[in-house]
């Protein structure tokens, strides 16, 4: 089973506590996508998917688009054969694929917002020596 993306936080880390509030599908990867014991269930999977896709960035709707076909063509792969590791794999990347895009999109709101701050903060300075 596919590891998942660096960006994202171990399943038992405490970060989840915050962050599964804004980042369900990653929390979502983490605790029941990527466990080998958790049962393939991809109709639930799709409607997920589909919501998230419905309320989601535009910017994410293709990402969304390959994550919801692969769901779809589970136990089957792209190349058509029938082998459920393969195409769970696949369904995981795609997935994958979108997280990694958010998380980055995410880091750059952040970025923005420290900035920001910043700058208000040395205004607040410049304004208290005039």
């Amino acid at each position: 089973m596919k590891p998942p993306p660096a960006g994202l936080p171990p399943a038992n880390s405490r970060k989840w506590h915050s962050r599964r509030w804004w980042d369900q599908l990653g929390y979502l990867r983490v605790r029941s996508l990527g466990n080998p014991e958790w049962q393939r269930n991809t109709p639930w999977l799709l409607g997920v998917l589909t919501r998230q896709r419905d309320a989601g960035h535009p910017g994410e709707r293709e990402l969304y688009d390959a994550a919801i076909a692969a769901t779809r063509r589970y136990p089957r792969t792209t190349a058509g054969a029938t082998d459920a590791g393969a195409a769970w794999d696949e369904v995981l990347t795609a997935i994958d694929d979108l997280l990694v895009v958010r998380q980055a999109r995410h880091l750059e709101k952040v970025r923005a917002a420290q900035a920001q701050q910043r700058a208000r903060g040395d205004n607040e300075v410049h304004g208290a020596r005039t």
